[in-house]
């Protein structure tokens, strides 16, 4: 299959509002390359490619460039979504009264792309990763298995969530620091389903893991949880829809108390949650989140307090935050 891979020429300060464009068009699965080394963020959904292109990287004399890329199908409906995203920047741009120095360009860029090229560079940098006594690996890579480790084995390539992005990397530490057995874990845009695989592994009764995507995102938690022998409806419950709009999705998570609840989102959608934990955290527990930039760490915090959660934890790896709060 053929894809258009569409760069929009930004800053990091732009990546966000980048962001918010693309996911009210749909598009809910991008990467980020920029000098700070955010690369390979994806929110939530779609198709991934877990490598850089090096010719991104190299920025020469800009060093406040960031890249958005993402990928569409090289068809009428492609089409029609990249004139649809260039039009509603043109908004935005006018918005800041076309001040470059913030947005930069918000110029797009295309070219054409296919399974195989993608596919092969990807599997090429994607390796074993350890974090504390977690460690993620793909599943055609060879790992000697030892007792004090918990190893998650995973199919990258079907959506968001490969564990290399730092954003990750900081869920599954607190997920390490905060899960008891027996825990019942909630995962709000479990992307692959890492978070909520990974909780269960590591002592957790159960997860119910949510995205809005029902075949992307869905099937790739199914699928990473057989590879982990985890039991679907059993162990794992996997569900689609949008928990901030969608009604039914909300009735039925808040059949039970959670006591871990982890998302890994952006932190507008962070903010736009909040109000929904303290309904469904159980006594004690903990709401966990991530897919913050620093610029960004004081207005989740904020949006904690003012929801009744008491901040007990705050994390930063390069440029990214995660905070933990409880009731």
């Amino acid at each position: 299959m053929e894809w258009t891979k569409v760069f929009i020429q930004t800053t990091t300060i732009g990546t966000e509002v980048v962001m918010g464009v693309l996911l009210s068009s749909g598009v809910l699965g991008v990467e980020i390359v920029d000098p700070r080394e955010r690369v390979n963020y994806l929110e939530g959904i779609t198709r991934i490619w877990d490598y850089v292109d090096e010719s991104l990287l190299d920025l020469g004399n800009h060093q406040e460039q960031a890249h958005v890329i993402f990928y569409v199908t090289k068809n009428e409906e492609g089409i029609a979504l990249v004139k649809e995203i260039r039009e509603k920047l043109e908004l935005v741009r006018n918005d800041f009264g076309n001040d470059s120095s913030t947005l930069g360009s918000l110029s797009i860029k295309t070219e054409l792309t296919d399974d195989e090229n993608w596919l092969h560079e990807w599997k090429k940098h994607f390796k074993p990763i350890e974090i504390d006594k977690v460690v993620i690996v793909p599943e055609w890579e060879e790992y000697e298995y030892t007792d004090d480790k918990v190893i998650f084995k995973i199919d990258p390539g079907t959506a968001f969530g490969t564990g290399q992005h730092q954003t990750t990397q900081l869920c599954v530490r607190a997920l390490q620091h905060y899960i008891k057995h027996n825990d019942i874990v909630l995962d709000i845009g479990c992307g692959s389903g890492i978070l909520s695989c990974i909780s269960i592994l590591l002592g957790a009764k159960s997860a119910n893991a949510c995205d809005i995507d029902p075949a992307g995102a869905i099937s790739a938690t199914i699928r990473n949880a057989l590879l982990n022998d985890i039991k679907i409806n059993e162990k794992l419950i996997v569900s689609a829809g949008d928990i901030l709009s969608d009604e039914l999705l909300q009735f039925t998570i808040k059949q039970q108390k959670y006591e871990i609840v982890v998302a890994n989102i952006v932190a507008d959608v962070i903010i736009e949650l909040l109000p929904q934990i303290p309904e469904i955290l159980a006594p004690n527990g903990y709401f966990i989140s991530s897919g913050i930039i620093d610029e960004r760490l004081n207005d989740v915090i904020r949006a904690y307090k003012d929801n009744g959660l008491r901040v007990v934890g705050n994390s930063l790896l390069e440029g990214w935050c995660c905070v933990v709060g409880r009731l």
